[in-house]
C-alpha cells in the first residue's frame, strides 16, 4: 500500500480545509436543529461559492464535473468535508445522493443517466435509497426482503413498505430494492419517480439526531407501475449492484465521521488550552491529556483502516473484510471522541452553545446505519473463520 499522498491531493486538502473554515463553519448557526434544514437562499449562495472554487461533487470524474479523485484521494478530501456537518450537502456529496450517483455512474444506461443522474449531479434534485423495511421485512438481513415487483407486459407492479429512507421527503426519485415475482434470487433495483401513482411518503420519522435534507422517511408502494426501462441493470442483479453502492458508501461515511471526530477534539482542545481550573490550564492536567491521546490513537487507527479499504477498492480487490473493520472501528471512534470532547468541555459541551451536543446525537446513528456494528463483527469473523483473512 502506498502511503505517500500525491502533491495535488495535499494541495486540494489544504484548499478544502481553508474553504470549510472560512465559508462553511460560520454558517452552521443557520442550521435548524428541529427540521435538519438550512434556508434555501443560503444553500444556493454557498453552493455557488463551492462551484466557483471548483470543489463541486469532488467524488465524480472530471468529465462529469468532479475532481477525478481515486478512492484514496476521495477518503482524504471527504475527511476534511466531514469536519462540518453541513459541508457534504453543500458540496453535493452527502448521503444518500453521493452513493446513488456512484451507483448510477456505474450501472445506469444513457436514458437513465439523462433523466436521473445528470440532474442529481447538477444539484437540481435529490434522491433516496429505499432498502430497509419495518419488521418482518429487511433490516440488517436483506434475505428477509418483502417488497415485491410483478412483471406485467413491459412494466412491473411494485408493492411494499419501506422505512428509514434517508432524504425521501422532497426527493424526485428513489432507488428501490425489491424481489421480482416473490423470488429472493431475482431481487432487483428500480428507479421510481416520487410522483408515481400509488407511492406515498407516510411520514418523516422523528429521530434522536438531526434530520438532514429530506429526513428519514417511512414509505409505501401500492400497485406502483414501474416501466421496464426503469430497472437498473437486469433482473436478479439487485444485491450485486447494491454492493457496488454500499461498499464505497460505507467508506465515505467513515471519511466524514473521522472529520467530525477530529473537529470534536479540536473544539475540546481549544477549550482545554484556555480554561483554568485548580490553578492551571485544563490541558495541563494529565487525565485530560490522556483523553486527547486516546482519541488521537483511535482516529489515526480508523483513518489507516479506511485508507486500506479505499486502497483495496481502488485496486479492484475484495474489500469487504476491510470495509467492515473500518466501518465498525470508525463508528465507535466517532462516539467515543464526541463523548470525550463533551466531558472535557463540561457543562459548556452539554449546552447548545457548542455543536458537540448535536454531534453526539447525530453520531449515535453511526453504529446502526449502513449495517450495525454487530453485523460488521459477523462479517469480520466469517473472513477469519474461512481462512481468507488472518488475525
Amino acid at each position: 500500500m502506498e502511503f505517500d499522498i500525491p502533491q495535488n491531493v495535499l494541495e486540494l486538502k489544504e484548499k478544502v480545509r481553508l474553504f470549510i473554515n472560512e465559508n462553511i463553519i460560520p454558517h452552521e448557526s443557520s442550521y435548524d436543529y428541529t427540521t435538519g434544514r438550512m434556508p434555501e437562499d443560503l444553500v444556493r449562495e454557498i453552493r455557488q461559492k463551492v462551484k466557483s472554487a471548483n470543489l463541486w461533487t469532488p467524488h465524480l470524474p472530471v468529465s462529469e464535473g468532479g475532481l477525478g479523485l481515486d478512492m484514496v484521494g476521495t477518503a482524504i478530501i471527504f475527511s476534511e468535508l466531514g469536519r462540518s456537518f453541513i459541508a457534504p450537502y453543500l458540496f453535493n456529496c452527502d448521503a444518500p445522493d453521493e452513493g446513488n450517483m456512484h451507483l448510477l455512474h456505474v450501472a445506469a444506461n444513457e436514458r437513465q443517466k439523462e433523466i436521473f443522474y445528470k440532474p442529481l449531479i447538477d444539484g437540481k434534485i435529490r434522491s433516496g435509497f429505499a432498502m430497509t423495511e419495518p419488521p418482518p421485512g429487511a433490516g440488517a438481513d436483506p434475505s428477509s426482503l418483502k417488497t415485491n415487483a410483478v412483471k406485467q407486459g413491459n412494466k412491473f407492479i411494485l408493492n411494499g413498505h419501506k422505512w428509514y429512507c434517508t432524504g425521501a421527503n422532497g426527493a424526485k426519485f428513489l432507488i428501490v430494492m425489491a424481489k421480482v415475482n416473490d423470488s429472493f434470487r431475482k431481487t432487483s433495483i428500480f428507479l421510481v419517480p416520487t410522483d408515481s401513482p400509488g407511492y406515498k411518503m407516510v411520514r418523516e420519522i422523528g429521530v434522536m439526531g438531526s434530520h438532514g435534507p429530506g429526513g428519514h422517511c417511512e414509505l409505501t408502494f401500492t400497485d406502483v407501475e414501474v416501466p421496464e426501462e426503469n430497472m437498473l441493470g437486469r433482473i436478479g442483479e439487485g444485491f450485486s449492484l447494491s454492493q457496488v453502492r454500499l461498499g464505497p458508501a460505507r467508506l465515505t461515511h467513515c471519511m466524514r465521521w473521522l472529520g467530525l471526530a477530529r473537529r470534536s477534539m479540536e473544539i475540546a482542545m481549544n477549550y482545554a488550552k484556555n480554561r483554568e481550573v485548580f490553578g492551571s490550564k485544563l490541558a495541563e492536567h494529565q487525565g485530560i491529556q490522556w483523553m486527547f491521546s486516546e482519541s488521537a490513537l483511535e482516529i489515526e487507527s480508523g483513518y489507516m483502516l479506511t485508507l486500506k479499504a479505499a486502497h483495496l477498492l481502488r485496486s479492484e480487490k475484495d474489500a469487504r473484510h476491510a470495509i467492515s473493520l473500518a466501518k465498525w472501528q470508525v463508528s465507535e471512534t466517532l462516539n467515543k471522541c464526541v463523548d470525550r470532547a463533551i466531558q472535557i468541555c463540561g457543562s459548556l459541551g452539554y449546552s447548545q452553545d457548542l455543536k458537540l451536543e448535536l454531534f453526539y446525537r447525530d453520531g449515535r446513528a453511526a453504529r446502526i446505519a449502513d449495517g450495525p456494528s454487530e453485523v460488521h463483527k459477523m462479517v469480520v469473523f466469517r473472513g477469519l473463520f474461512s481462512g481468507k483473512h488472518e488475525f
